[in-house]
């Protein structure tokens, strides 16, 4: 097990679903497996510290479906002891990794030294990855940026990042200081690579599958994050292609079908019922289900229902009803602007 990045990367080049704050639950996850099997999951980010003070929120959140499996879960805290705490917890729901977030840049936490600060907090973030490594049974990854302020100590930092045990990991290709302005650096992370023996993979700037294929070059694998908003396909890889339609590639890109994204539009919002525990968490399939029907000349006529409605039953009536009003353009891509 500890070893089981490093086996995959023998195989080919790996592509994440990357971990994003209350967007990417068990219900979104399902979704993407449902078009890219092939991909690797990571959940939502949980502090160490919840997941160990609150039971009941634990028995809510860690459990999933068998369909996202392999699936990592990423966590944050400041304290190696609580992290260490959490994974015994962690351990009891067939999660395969622990990745540690030091990544996030958000001012309020990186201020009480929590996830990128831990880039100039180094010794608690060595110390963190060796009591995960020596009381967990999991292997333990770490999420990084490229530096705090600036890239110098990158490759330093790295190093004793492995050297603590940490058998993988990904960069987001800006610093603290920049937080998600600017355009990506890949350099410092090509780079980066020669200088490790585990695996790295590049985060951000990355518009689909092709595209990660092409900028990966010496890296070992690519997460997909922001692209992949209400838009699973964006992971669809051609070779892997058994179940979408073939004509519906184009530069190597894959574009759905009215069909396509009505029937996921409604397994995603089934899942998401079936996966939450309260009503008003249910009705989060306001938030995506409009958004799947970007490009949609007609989407106004339906806006305003999908952002209200009310259960399960409302959504598939509307999505039905957009199935009989199109029935002679379900075969048209509409983000081609192929429907009028």
């Amino acid at each position: 097990m500890k070893n089981y990045w490093k086996e995959q990367t023998k195989k080919w080049k790996m592509c994440f679903l990357a971990p994003m704050d209350w967007y990417w639950d068990s219900a979104y996850r399902q979704t993407i497996k449902k078009v890219a099997p092939h991909i690797q999951a990571i959940t939502e980010f949980y502090s160490a510290d919840w997941l160990v003070h609150s039971r009941f929120l634990a028995k809510e959140v860690l459990p999933h479906s068998n369909i996202e499996n392999p699936l990592t879960i990423q966590i944050f805290w400041k304290e190696p002891e609580m992290f260490a705490k959490a994974a015994k917890i962690i351990e009891n729901y067939d999660y395969i990794w622990i990745d540690i977030n030091m990544w996030c840049p958000a001012r309020k936490v990186v201020r009480s030294w929590h996830w990128s600060s831990l880039m100039i907090n180094t010794d608690t973030a060595f110390e963190i990855v060796k009591q995960l490594n020596e009381t967990s049974k999991l292997p333990i990854s770490v999420k990084t940026r490229i530096g705090y302020e600036n890239s110098e100590d990158l490759i330093k930092f790295a190093k004793w990042l492995e050297k603590a045990w940490c058998s993988m990991l990904t960069v987001h290709g800006r610093t603290t200081i920049q937080a998600y302005s600017w355009f990506a650096n890949w350099e410092p992370i090509y780079e980066l690579k020669k200088h490790l023996n585990i695996p790295v993979i590049w985060n951000w700037d990355i518009q689909n599958f092709s595209d990660g294929m092409k900028k990966v070059k010496n890296l070992d694998g690519f997460m997909i994050w922001r692209a992949s908003f209400w838009n699973p396909w964006c992971f669809m890889d051609e070779s892997n292609d058994k179940i979408w339609k073939k004509e519906n590639w184009k530069n190597w890109v894959y574009y759905p079908n009215l069909f396509e994204i009505l029937e996921m539009m409604e397994f995603h919002a089934t899942k998401l019922v079936e996966t939450k525990w309260d009503k008003v968490w249910s009705l989060e399939i306001r938030k995506h289900l409009v958004q799947y029907m970007k490009n949609f000349p007609w989407v106004k006529a339906y806006r305003k229902r999908l952002v209200t409605t009310e259960n399960l039953e409302n959504s598939i009536n509307i999505i039905n009803e957009i199935r009989e009003n199109f029935n002679d353009s379900l075969d048209k891509r509409p983000w081609l602007g192929e429907i009028e």
